[in-house]
């Protein structure tokens, strides 16, 4: 679940006088099922126990669940670590092994945390530049907003590109693809999804996309489209093969998706599999 939602949750539920706490993993050593800045929140709402988010689930996050509320009664904070072994040796019933340090915070009158850890969060995020409205994109941006992507759609056609088409978007532009270049700023962190609605439109896209230094760039499509799209940007660009070898295509990896939804969850995939590289994710076999 994306972590901003979370964080927002929580101000709404601080703004309507729900009392609320925060459980954040802060440091882990060996196994352990979630990396750091995990975190979740819980909640007292007419007489039930309620949860958002998750720190990875089982028997941890039940222990940490088991506390929070305990803590969220006594209005406190606290640091608490867990050790992830059998019971037998001390632990929580775990088998994975190692540690997980965890920092419960009682939120209610704290927004400023929030909004610090909210910025922390903003200041990682990668924001997507979609090129093309249609049904691929319409389904890939339900699917990044959850994973805390940043998405930008942009399409020509107005009654495509509109946030109430978009709502989880985080922008929506309507520019021609000539111009929409000389207004935004694609850095070395972001990345480009080529799906619009013809061949033209991914060449001119794909043609400046390979102009930044975006750190990611795919584009939808059949092998044969994606040969002659290259021929093309070869002949009449003099790129070379190095040069356009930085565009995924066809984008997504390979799980024989053919619905659109099917197809945004394959392209999302790439995009979790390249920011844990770019992150080096402990879990990532190299």
């Amino acid at each position: 679940m994306n972590n901003k939602y979370i964080l927002d949750k929580a101000l709404e539920f601080i703004d309507n006088n729900i009392e609320t706490e925060l459980i954040k993993i802060d440091k882990t050593s060996g196994s352990s099922p979630r990396t750091l800045d995990a975190f979740m929140i819980v909640y007292n709402e007419d007489n039930k126990q309620k949860t958002i988010g998750t720190i990875g689930g089982g028997i941890l996050e039940f222990e940490a669940v088991k506390d929070a509320f305990e803590f969220l009664t006594k209005k406190e904070n606290y640091n608490k670590k867990y050790n992830l072994s059998p019971e037998a040796s001390g632990g929580i019933g775990m088998v994975c092994g190692g540690s997980v340090d965890i920092s419960f915070t009682y939120l209610n009158g704290n927004k400023d945390f929030i909004n610090t850890l909210k910025k922390e969060i903003e200041d990682k995020e990668i924001n997507v530049y979609i090129f093309g409205a249609g049904h691929v994109s319409f389904d890939l941006v339900e699917v990044l907003y959850k994973i805390g992507f940043n998405c930008i759609v942009i399409d020509d056609r107005e009654e495509f590109a509109n946030k109430e088409r978009f709502p989880n978007a985080y922008k929506v532009l309507a520019e021609d693809y000539n111009n929409v270049f000389d207004k935004i700023n694609i850095t070395n962190k972001d990345y480009i999804i080529i799906v619009t609605r013809g061949h033209a439109d991914d060449y001119i896209v794909e043609k400046n996309a390979l102009k930044t230094n975006a750190a990611y760039i795919g584009m939808i499509g059949s092998k044969n489209k994606i040969k002659t799209l290259h021929e093309r940007l070869k002949k009449e660009e003099n790129y070379t093969d190095e040069m356009i070898s930085r565009v995924h295509a066809p984008i997504g990896l390979a799980i024989g998706a053919e619905t659109t939804e099917e197809i945004a969850i394959s392209i999302a995939a790439e995009l979790i599999l390249t920011r844990a590289i770019s992150e080096n994710r402990r879990k990532i076999k190299k």
